[in-house]
Formats: C-alpha cells, structure tokens, sequence
C-alpha cells in the first residue's frame, strides 16, 4: 500500500468511516438493507441467524426522540414562565398561549442562562453515559491498534476524537431534541433539526475530546481492579445530571430551578449557551466566537493528550494483573454447614459480590434514580402522600424491584460472558440454571418493595386490607416479572459478541420497560377485576416467552442455527391480541359516525377472525411451523363436544337462575322480542358460529395448544380457560370460565378443534334460548 498519498483529513475521514460501519455492524446490522449485485462473486458464507427487529427497533428510537423532545419543550416552557416570571403558565391553553408568544422572540437574558445550565448539563451526559457504559478495566485494543498505523500519533489521535464525536448515540439523543426544540422557538420551523444536528456535533466534539483525555489517563494510571471501582462509580454520577436537566421539563418546584436562576450571565457564552444564542437569533460574530472557542477547547485538550501518551499507550495500570505475583493459595476453609440456595444462586451471589459494576448498577442505581426523581423534581416535600394513595406506594415499590431485575436477571446471561458455555457443563441443564437464577433475583428484588411496604404499614393508622391486597399484588407481579425478565434477557444477549455494546439489544430492553409500565397502570386501575385480568394476562406471558427462551437455549453458542418453528402460547397471545385490534378497528369502520349495531359487531367479529385465522395460517405455512391445530383431525370430536357443551350448559343455566334470584341478572330486551327479528338472527351468527370457530382456534388452538409443550394438560387447560374468560365482561367471567375448562378438557381428549367448537356452540345455543323462553 502506498502511504504517501493519505493525507491527515484522508485518514481521519478513512478511520471515521471504519468507526461508524464498525458501530453498524456492530448495532444495526438489522437496518442494513444493501443487496448483493447479481455479478458480484464471493464465497458462500454462513448464514446469521435471522432477527426481524429493525422495525421495533426504529419504532423504539422514534419513540424515544418524540418524548425526550416533549421533556425538551415542556422543560423550554417551564423556564420561561419561571424565570421569566410569566403570570398566564396555567392549563394547556394557557401553556400554548405563552409558546406561541415565546416562538421567533429573541430569549431573556434569564432563560439564556437556564437554558445554558440544562444544556451544560446533557453535555455531561453525552460525556459520563458513554465513559460509564463502556468497559474500562479492560485494555483499550482500539488506541493500540491505531499507534501502528503508518501516519503520525496526532492524526491518528484526531481521528480518535473525531469518530467518537460522530459515534455517540447517547450525546445525540441527549442533546438533539433539546437544540431542535431551541431552534424551532428560535424561528427555523421545520429546518429546526438541521442546524441543531450541526452545532450539537460541535459540542459532541469537545465532549469527545473530554471522554478521550479522562478514559487515556485513568487506563494509564489505575489498575484494571481500580477501573472496575471508578467505572461502577461513573454509571452512578451520570444519572445525576441527567435528572437534573430533565426535572426542568417535570415540574416547576425542583431545587434546579434556583439554580437557573442564579446563572451569571456569563454563563450564555461559554459553548452550550453560545449554542442556544446562535439557535435563537444567529450572528457571523456568535458563530465565529463558537469556533474559536472550540477550537480552543480541543487544541488545549490535544496537547495534554500529546503529553499522556509521550511514553507510549500501555500505562502502569493496562497489564498490573499480569505483571504481579500469584498470591499464594490459601488453605481450604470448611463448607458451612448452612449454605444459601443452590450451586448456581451461590455462584450468581459470588458474581454480585466480585463484580463493583454489576453490585452498584443492581443495587444502588435504582435507589438513586428515584431519589433524583423525588429531588430534583422538588417532590421531596410529597413523601407522606405514599400513605395517602395505596396505588402510589404500591407503584413505587413495583418499580424498585423490576428496576433492581432489569439491571440482575435481565443480564444474567450477559453477565457469563465468555464463559457462558461452562453452564452447557453443569450436571443441570441450562434451562434449569435460570429458574434457579430467576428465583435468587425475585427474591433479592423483593427487598426493597418489602422495607418501604413494611415501613408504610407501621406508619399508617390503622390496617388498610385494600392496601395489602395491593402489595400482594406487586410481589406478585415482581415473581413474574423476574420470569420476564430472564426470558427477554435469553432474547437479548448475544454471548458471541465481542463488543460490549453489541452483547445487550436494546430493543428487549425497552420492551421489558414497555410491559412494567403496563403492569404498573394496572395497579393504579381503580377496579379489582381490571387488576386480576392484567395478573392473568401476566403470568401467561412470562410462561409464553419461558417457553420461547427455552426453545432458543440450545442454540445460543451456534451464530447460524435458530429453533424449529413450533406453535407456542405466545402465537397465541399476538394471535388474540390481533383479533380484539382488529375488531375494534373494523367496528369502527363499518359504524362511521353513527352507533354500533348487532350488525356491525357480528360482521367486524367475523372479519377480524377470518383475517386472525388467514394471517396465521399463512405464517405457519411459510415457516413450516410443526403442531398447528386442526379441526378435521383427531377422534371422537363429536362425543367429546357433546359432553363439554351439556356440562358447560347445565352450570351456565344454573348460573343465570342464581342471578336472576339476588335479582342481578343484567337486562337483555332483544333476548325478549316477540318473533325472530333480522337481529335475532345476527346474534344467533354471531353467538352459535362466529364466537365458537374464531375463539376456539385462538384459546384453544394456538394457546392451549403452545402451553401443552411446556406444562402437564390440567395447568395448560386451566390457564387458556382463565384468559379466556377475562377477555369476557366480569358479570359472565365464572361461566365463561367453566366454559373454557370444558373446551379445554373436550380439545385435550379429541384432539380436534371440531369438538371444543361444538361445545362452544351448544353452550351459546342453550343460554340463548333459556334466556329467551324460561328466564324473564
């Protein structure tokens, strides 16, 4: 190769790209969508494992922009009516009032020098996330491998800052919604992102070279035991300013907001407040002062990184574990003789213990997260109201403990890594080694939920059954959710990867934070029966995705194999989730602006399981799943669902005359109408035909059918008869209940789904005509 020819720009620009395809392959390998050209010949490779992702993925990150930009607007607001002593900041039309007003004005003085201090504070973020996230006990291969290269050490070490300014996510997603919404007040409209993308690199450049100068000297001079420490230490200290800026968008009583208010001004000139001058009304004398203040910054910050590797890029503290001695073995201690759990939980107690990072992220951020919530937020005041709302505290504490599994169970498999294949050697399988984890993390995820429960009931007045049904409830939940989370983490983790920020896919991790929040509105639902269906819902869930992660298991240490297609309850799951979607979307198609008719929801119930049942048919059929339920197939249908609809029929007959006799039978006048009117008709479809063949394939088929793999006939026809009933209203909940166990049990014996339909139809037929001939 001739080097004569690569100029400075040329190889930072050439190690610039080859950081940035190296971030996609390592990351978004999912997003490349490049087809190979036909006259293009290579050799056959293996093929990866096929993930289909790319879509969540970038649903996720659009997500994510549109709510930190609305914390950035709202947080814009917060200080102009704050500091700007602004009278008319109440209601949302008050709200909208001020930002018209505030949109293409030039800002106060006093909003230049808060806005200064948030922005001053994401910076800091997009330096210590990133310095936190990475691995700095480990030796940093990157520098050693570009001091090789043959061009001069200060090229290469402007390369160095320039792809890290380029290649950080986390600066990008903590500084561009705010610029953007600063520019959009600023008068730029929809342009807003294009200048704010370009001044946000510009302080991403200067955060780069800070990030550079502080993780080359501490591997220079720490050892990597004191990394370990330091880096466990960091993870903690950039949450903080973090919340901090976020607490301007929360509330308008945080602590910070004294801290706006008491920015000298020359706050607005230092880099961030001369970004938000030139977002709000742009000079050739502010940009120049920009650049010459950064250039500044990075020449200062290039003569001290000169100085630190003057003796070369392998520091005292790189290799320490290699050059000292071997400590002598010590004598073996006896076993005690009470030992805590088992093998693998005392071995995943051994990883807290040695691991700093792992011990702090677990233990201690989520005490921190929510103290800088209740703080910085100026909310420490509202503690008491804990006692005051059951909902709260019961919330607060769901939180702590699938927060403390988010950050332990979640990782339990990335935690191993490279040694993950010593649990393939285990006289227990792999699928039993997580149990055991997920109950340690279940139980060491109740502690936190279990002192601030206890606390608030020694503090309360007098006993509250409702308050401890509640937290019955979220202990629960945290049981479940430490299934959950082992399950997602099989999903998430890539044990073949060897940079660490490809060894966790995020997406997983914003789907378990996806359905915590689920759980959490539903122990703020005010209705007991609205928090049974979503405990239901919940536990066959974490038996749905147990039941995937322990189909992928035996495929984790192959990059190309993935399992065979099996029909699982969480086809099940999506399939039903698809139906009710589906129905509500077409009833409200077919309905227009007018009411609902029995028309109307017989054909949208018929269309949306028609379309369920083409859709999944069709998957299966293109996947060449194994064990799709059949109608036709199996033996004695017609016997076993004769059996299941007289049973089901006569306890749901004596259901109706038990309801009618406490006088709580609901009133029904179509059931009643003298003749058989055309609605008539339509609910005989509905109630005889469409339920029966639509629901059965779904409840009994897909669900039933998936959850027999994993459990014994009784539990599998149990759960699938316990959902089925609470996608029901509450008053038919019991029957319907008994209803599925007849299905369930009529399925189970045929192995046909022509026998739970029949029972199904039979059942509807006889309530039907026992309400209209013998029940007034």
């Amino acid at each position: 190769m001739n080097t004569a020819h690569v100029t400075p720009l040329r190889a930072i620009w050439l190690l610039t790209r080859l950081r940035l395809q190296r971030m996609l392959n390592v990351g978004g390998a999912r997003f490349a969508f490049k087809r190979k050209k036909n006259h293009e010949k290579s050799r056959p490779a293996t093929a990866g494992k096929r993930r289909g992702m790319w879509l969540v993925s970038a649903l996720v990150l659009a997500a994510m922009l549109f709510s930190f930009g609305n914390i950035a607007h709202q947080s814009v607001l917060n200080l102009h009516c704050g500091l700007d002593a602004i009278t008319t900041c109440h209601g949302q039309d008050g709200m909208d009032a001020v930002a018209a007003q505030l949109t293409g004005t030039p800002f106060s003085a006093a909003l230049l020098a808060g806005l200064s201090l948030q922005l001053c504070l994401l910076w800091l973020v997009s330096v210590l996330l990133p310095l936190g996230a990475g691995d700095l006990a480990k030796p940093d291969w990157d520098l050693e491998w570009l001091v090789t290269l043959p061009t001069s050490k200060t090229t290469l070490l402007w390369a160095r800052v320039f792809e890290r300014s380029v290649a950080n996510p986390v600066g990008l997603i903590a500084l561009l919604p705010s610029t953007t919404v600063i520019a959009w007040y600023g008068g730029y409209g929809w342009l807003a992102p294009l200048p704010a993308l370009a001044l946000s690199l510009l302080l991403l450049l200067a955060a780069a070279m800070l990030r550079t100068l502080v993780d080359t000297g501490l591997r220079l001079k720490l050892s990597p035991s004191s990394l370990g420490n330091l880096q466990a230490l960091i993870s903690i200290v950039g949450i903080v300013p973090m919340y901090i800026a976020m607490s301007f968008g929360m509330s308008r009583q945080g602590f910070a907001f004294g801290w706006a208010a008491d920015m000298p001004a020359w706050s607005s000139w230092t880099p961030p407040g001369l970004v938000i001058q030139l977002l709000n009304r742009p000079s050739v004398a502010l940009a120049a002062t920009l650049l010459v203040q950064v250039a500044v910054l990075l020449w200062l910050g290039m003569l001290i990184l000169r100085r630190q590797l003057r003796d070369g890029v392998v520091g005292s503290g790189q290799r320490a574990s290699m050059r000292t001695a071997p400590k002598a073995n010590a004598p073996a201690q006896p076993s005690s003789r009470w030992q805590i759990g088992t093998v693998i939980q005392r071995r995943e107690l051994s990883l807290l213990k040695r691991d700093r990072n792992f011990f702090v992220q677990t233990l201690l951020l989520p005490l921190v997260i929510l103290g800088s919530q209740v703080v910085f937020t100026g909310r420490l005041h509202d503690v008491h109201k804990l006692l005051e709302s059951p909902a709260l505290l019961v919330s607060t504490g769901f939180f702590l403990g699938t927060y403390t599994l988010m950050m332990s169970a979640f990782q339990t498999l990335n935690k191993e890594g490279g040694s993950l294949w010593m649990l393939y050697t285990f006289p227990v399988s792999v699928e039993q080694a997580l149990k055991e984890k997920a109950q340690l993390w279940a139980v060491l995820s109740m502690v936190y939920p279990l002192i601030l429960f206890g606390a608030a009931l020694l503090f309360i007045p007098q006993w509250r059954w409702d308050m401890a049904g509640l937290m019955l409830l979220a202990l629960a939940g945290i049981a479940l959710y430490s299934v959950i989370a082992v399950a997602l983490g099989v999903f998430a983790s890539d044990p073949l990867a060897t940079e660490v920020q490809a060894k966790m896919r995020p997406t997983y991790l914003y789907l378990y934070m996806l359905l915590t929040g689920l759980y959490i509105g539903a122990l703020s639902a005010g209705s007991l029966v609205q928090r049974l269906v979503f405990l239901v819902l919940t536990v066959a869930l974490a038996l749905a995705l147990w039941q995937k992660a322990r189909d992928q298991i035996p495929y984790l240490l192959d990059p190309a194999a993935s399992p065979p297609a099996r029909v699982s309850a969480s086809d099940g799951l999506m399939a039903a989730m698809l139906f009710f979607v589906a129905q509500v979307l077409i009833l409200l198609l077919l309905k227009g602006k007018g009411s609902a008719t029995l028309l109307h929801i017989a054909l949208a119930f018929g269309a949306a399981g028609g379309l369920t049942y083409v859709l999944v048919r069709l998957l299966y059929w293109r996947s060449k799943t194994a064990g799709v339920p059949r109608i036709l197939n199996g033996k004695q249908a017609l016997r076993w669902g004769g059996i299941g609809a007289g049973l089901a029929a006569v306890c749901g007959i004596a259901y109706l005359f038990a309801l009618q006799a406490n006088g709580q039978l609901p009133a029904a006048p179509l059931l009643h109408t003298a003749g058989w009117s055309r609605d008539w008709l339509w609910l005989i479809g509905l109630t005889v035909l469409a339920a029966p063949l639509c629901e059965e394939f779904i409840f009994r088929g897909l669900i039933q059918g998936g959850l027999r793999r994993s459990l014994p006939a009784w539990q599998a026809i149990t759960i699938s008869a316990a959902i089925f009933a609470i996608v029901h209203p509450p008053a038919s909940m019991l029957p319907v209940f008994v209803l599925g166990l007849c299905t369930g049990y009529a399925y189970q014996r045929s192995g046909s789904l022509l026998a739970p339909m029949l029972a199904h139809a039979g059942y509807n037929a006889a309530i039907l005509l026992c309400q209209r001939f013998w029940i007034t």
